[in-house]
């Protein structure tokens, strides 16, 4: 067995020889001290619980020409008819609706549905597909008069031209253009694969050749 080991051990079975003795002095240490707090310590004096004086109330004289306002006056409530009495203005057939059923009549149809606003926004352009060229009027063309009339044109959801306006005007020039695309035919525009209406900004340029 080596050394150290027997060192260990020698130490725990001194531990467990003195652990009696090391009781008995700390008890015996305890058991002074309560001893010498108990003879010097200072003495206890309890002190007498005493009640609350009780608050003293003093009477007021109320004076003889003490005036109490009379109370207000009670306002006399709307009367509220209960009874109609019928009137002879109006007669039965002005009061009464009619009752009778027509089962032969044909059925009313419900109001057609309002025409969708412009798409401002959209997946697809319209495209055209049939195009139609203006026809060059008269006193511009001896006047020489030439340019670009730039049109607002509203396409529906069927590729057709329903409105035309001018945004750059060439006087001479912006009816023929006008009356051209309205003739026009369009792809309509598609927003998510849905024909949707649009307007779209068209410029029609007239040049005269030789």
């Amino acid at each position: 067995m080596s050394p150290y080991l027997s060192a260990n051990m020698t130490a725990e079975q001194q531990l467990k020889n003195t652990y009696p003795k090391v009781l008995r002095m700390a008890l015996g240490i305890t058991l002074v001290i309560h001893a010498l707090v108990f003879l010097f310590g200072p003495e206890f004096r309890p002190a007498p619980y005493q009640l609350r004086e009780k608050a003293q109330f003093e009477a007021v004289a109320v004076p003889d020409d003490f005036n109490v306002p009379p109370p207000p006056e009670e306002e006399a409530k709307p009367e509220v008819p209960t009874d109609i009495a019928p009137s002879d203005a109006a007669s039965a057939e002005e009061t009464i609706a009619s009752t009778e059923l027509d089962v032969e009549a044909p059925p009313e149809l419900p109001p057609a549905p309002k025409r969708a606003e412009y798409f401002n926004a959209y997946d697809e352009p319209p495209q055209v597909i049939r195009q139609v060229k203006p026809v060059y009027p008269d006193m511009a063309r001896q006047s020489e008069t030439e340019g670009v009339v730039v049109l607002l044109v509203g396409v529906d959801e069927f590729g057709n031209v329903i409105e035309a306006s001018v945004i750059q005007s060439v006087p001479g020039l912006d009816q023929a253009a006008i009356d051209a695309v309205m003739k026009w035919k369009f792809k309509p525009a598609k927003q998510r694969d849905v024909p949707v209406p649009v307007r779209i900004s068209l410029p029609i340029r007239f040049t005269l050749r030789g």
